[in-house]
């Protein structure tokens, strides 16, 4: 009999491990790495990729293999870590990027 519980809670103990992330806690992380800001003005994730619109009124649209932390890299590189104003990322790869200054790559 303790055979089976000890199995049964060995198994839900590794369900609990594998769990996928919060949504919440991605939106957060969203807001703080892109809007600067703990709340976006808006958050989507669809299938076509992320978006989020922030309060100051930056907007990314991020699709394929780019990360938050990708994003934060380009601002500090291309922006001077001083924000980017639009941000647009396809599945190939191509980025769209306008920093807040007014300087527009394509990468």
């Amino acid at each position: 009999m303790i055979k089976p519980i000890l199995t049964l809670g060995f198994a839900l103990s590794l369900a609990a491990c594998s769990s996928s992330p919060d949504p919440v806690d991605e939106r957060i992380e969203a807001a703080i790495k892109l809007c600067h800001s703990d709340s976006a003005k808006a958050f989507s994730q669809t299938v076509d990729g992320l978006r989020v619109m922030c309060h100051s009124g930056s907007s990314y649209i991020i699709r394929g293999d780019i990360s938050l932390d990708d994003i934060v890299e380009m601002d500090r590189v291309y922006c001077s870590s001083m924000g980017i104003r639009d941000f647009v990322s396809s599945e190939a790869g191509e980025v769209k990027l306008s920093c807040s200054d007014g300087s527009n790559y394509v990468l």
